[in-house]
């Protein structure tokens, strides 16, 4: 019988202290494997900023990769719902049948374990593996022990470190500490506007100021959400005056169609969204959506997505052709605005000798019905 022990975790991020535990649980007690499974939306972690799932699970895989008996897992940062260890339990009872699962947990976790959702059927569905950081002082009647040094080190320090602009190499694996320079992540930002305008040229920033008022002007008459389409339309092209775009989507694991891979001026949508994951701890997916789906569109475009992509073509700087009709429409109806401005992309494209993306296509097929 196959011994698999999960060791959950925010990993935010992940360090060499969670390596450790794992390492001493698999030496202990003679597992196969230790699966590290990254939180999706931690129930007892509500009130404090915590960084996209899916950038976090990133990290985790490359900690984790290229070390025997160390496996990563992202059913949790798949799952819309709050994640409860019962329910990851029960899947990994489903998932394997015949391994004895273990789940491992430190000592602090302990002492508020008969807090947890549903602690005693947590007990029926694995062997508590818990990790003693106090030198042989942890005791348990109901968990096995793993004996092990004291770690003084924590995910909280090494936000604040990286906030501070210290080192933390000697805290993380280097392909962890090599991720979180790159992308920038952890560093406070005064507000996002004055952010933004670090990240952008002046011409290009003053248009996502114009995307943002615009925005959420149409979200006041269309019933959206306000402040969510200010955001959207702020933040909505971060990634255009980035560069190296293509090895960044590689980085972040940004899903490019072939059309984007061989247009590079659509590749900013897709990555931008990453980067408002990275750089302003956006985590709201229907934000994420608007400016992931600003530029090629797709078909049955929810409201906000609607409306960041029309903004972003009607904001007061933007003049062509088409702009006035396109400016009425926008403040009198949205799939009628959608249409004409998608209608208008394609003009243009098509005048220019460029390309039009499928969606486009799509998309007014979609309204015509």
């Amino acid at each position: 019988m196959r011994k698999t022990a999960i060791l959950g975790g925010t990993f935010d991020p992940i360090h060499n202290g969670h390596l450790k535990i794992a390492e001493a649980a698999l030496k202990e007690y003679h597992l196969d494997r230790v699966i590290f499974l990254t939180s999706g939306n931690p129930p007892h972690k509500k009130d404090r900023r915590i960084l996209d799932a899916k950038i976090r699970h990133i990290m985790v895989k490359r900690a984790t990769s290229g070390i025997d008996g160390f496996e990563s897992c992202d059913w949790e940062v798949n799952r819309k719902e709050y994640s409860y260890t019962v329910n990851t339990l029960k899947y990994f009872n489903e998932l394997y049948p015949d391994d004895e699962i273990y789940f491992i947990i430190g000592g602090d976790s302990l002492r508020d374990f008969d807090k947890w959702y549903m602690p005693q059927e947590i007990l029926k569905l694995c062997t508590l593996l818990v990790y003693d950081r106090s030198g042989g002082q942890l005791k348990s009647d109901f968990a096995k022990i793993i004996p092990g040094e004291k770690i003084d080190i924590s995910s909280t320090k090494i936000r604040e470190m990286v906030a501070n602009g210290e080192d933390i190499s000697h805290l993380v694996p280097k392909a962890v500490n090599d991720f979180i320079l790159r992308n920038n992540l952890y560093k406070e930002i005064p507000d996002f506007e004055a952010h933004l305008k670090t990240m952008l040229k002046p011409e290009r920033f003053a248009h996502s100021l114009g995307v943002r008022d615009t925005a959420a002007q149409m979200a006041e008459i269309f019933g959206a959400d306000v402040e969510k389409a200010r955001i959207a339309g702020l933040l909505h092209d971060n990634a255009k005056n980035m560069d190296n775009i293509y090895s960044r989507c590689t980085d972040l694991e940004v899903e490019l169609d072939e059309f984007e891979k061989e247009n590079p001026g659509l590749v900013h949508a897709k990555l931008g969204a990453e980067t408002a994951k990275c750089e302003f701890y956006i985590t709201d997916s229907e934000i994420l959506d608007a400016i992931r789906w600003h530029t090629v569109g797709r078909p049955k475009m929810s409201l906000l997505e609607k409306i960041v992509f029309v903004a972003d073509l009607t904001e007061p700087g933007r003049s062509f052709p088409d702009a006035p009709l396109l400016r009425k429409l926008a403040f009198s109806d949205i799939d009628k605005a959608l249409f004409e401005c998608v209608s208008s992309t394609i003009k243009i494209n098509k005048m220019r000798g460029a390309k039009i993306h499928p969606n486009a296509y799509e998309i007014i097929n979609e309204l015509k019905k």
